[in-house]
């Protein structure tokens, strides 16, 4: 079915360019960057909590097909968050639903629906005929299958996760950057939505998912400030976000190093434009680091003697932080900005 609209190119009609006109009045967009969002095939996987709103405003910008895979029901739990489904559709099938609700929107948009669950022997048959992939998923294993179909396939991954009251936006695989085994490498540290052991705030859905919009929209457009090699946290309990630089391509050789402030302070001293700060236990560090890292263990990082330390090194140098927990590595960030030391996440 999807192979009729692989290599198509639809104009704006007149009805259209009247539908999108304020927007195609911006500068940046203008008819042909609307032109450019009726030719994008976007795959939505997920349409729950996150995947409503951005199938909603995906719909509504004139994107020209949209997939909707997901193979759930819809119960009386996702009506706090699932925002196109109302207590009439309990037991529907989510992408019949979503498919009817969305052509009453904007009829000019083609949706396509697959009602199975992704898994790695059926991702690259789906995943190959879209441009862009959108992840609305909440589990550690979907994650994986997406992230490891779309670097094989060379597609843009765009990332959203909730817990709580908290989510999480990253763009992945754009251009050869970063991917979701980056961030996470297993399941034990992930920010994963399960809402019924953690619960969840059915506005931080709504959030998060229009972010991943804006960023899917601003991928097609070419627009600067990309959200590339960052992860984006944001906290609505306390409305705050957090942008986190993670720079996948420094790749440095194992060399060991002897765990103490005098080496660390001869590493320091040598002419090098960065150093990676490894905040493992010792024991870890020991057995095998990177090139030009210094052990400065994560229970260590109050100490004055290692305050003094990176901000003597920082006045000329970049500080990468290293960690195999994407969290601690996001806490040391924050306390290196407390200590007012520019820094950022690597993963080696």
């Amino acid at each position: 079915m999807l192979q009729q609209y692989k290599k198509q190119t639809l104009h704006i009609s007149k009805e259209e360019y009247i539908r999108y006109s304020k927007q195609i009045i911006l500068r940046q967009i203008g008819i042909e960057g609307q032109q450019k969002l009726k030719n994008t095939k976007i795959l939505v996987i997920g349409a729950g909590g996150l995947g409503c709103p951005i199938l909603l405003y995906l719909v509504s910008s004139g994107i020209g097909l949209i997939g909707i895979l997901d193979p759930d029901y819809i119960e009386k739990p996702n009506l706090n968050r699932q925002v196109l489904y109302n207590a009439i559709d309990i037991g529907e099938l989510k992408t019949k639903c979503a498919k009817k609700k969305l052509q009453l929107v904007n009829s000019n948009t083609r949706i396509v629906t697959h009602k199975w669950k992704l898994d790695h022997k059926n991702s690259i048959e789906v995943i190959r005929y879209y441009d862009i992939i959108i992840d609305a998923t909440d589990n550690f294993d979907t994650r994986s299958t997406i992230d490891k179909t779309c670097h094989k396939l060379h597609k843009t991954y765009i990332h959203g996760a909730i817990n709580e009251f908290e989510g999480e936006l990253a763009v992945l695989n754009y251009k050869d950057g970063l991917k979701y085994e980056n961030l996470y490498k297993d399941s034990t540290n992930i920010l994963e939505n399960n809402c019924n052991r953690n619960g969840i705030m059915g506005i931080s859905t709504g959030y998060i998912g229009l972010l991943q919009t804006i960023e899917t929209i601003k991928i097609i457009l070419g627009l600067d400030k990309k959200c590339k090699n960052s992860i984006i946290r944001y906290s609505i309990l306390i409305n705050k976000m957090k942008k986190r630089l993670i720079n996948p391509s420094r790749i440095l050789k194992t060399e060991i190093l002897k765990h103490n402030f005098g080496a660390m302070q001869k590493v320091v001293n040598k002419s090098m434009s960065n150093i990676i700060i490894d905040v493992r236990e010792e024991e870890k560090f020991r057995k095998e680091h990177k090139k030009r890292s210094i052990n400065i263990p994560f229970l260590k990082l109050h100490l004055l003697q290692s305050k003094l330390l990176l901000e003597n090194y920082s006045k000329n140098r970049s500080i990468l932080i290293n960690c195999n927990d994407a969290n601690r590595s996001n806490t040391v960030s924050e306390i290196l900005n407390q200590y007012k030391i520019n820094n950022e996440i690597t993963i080696l």
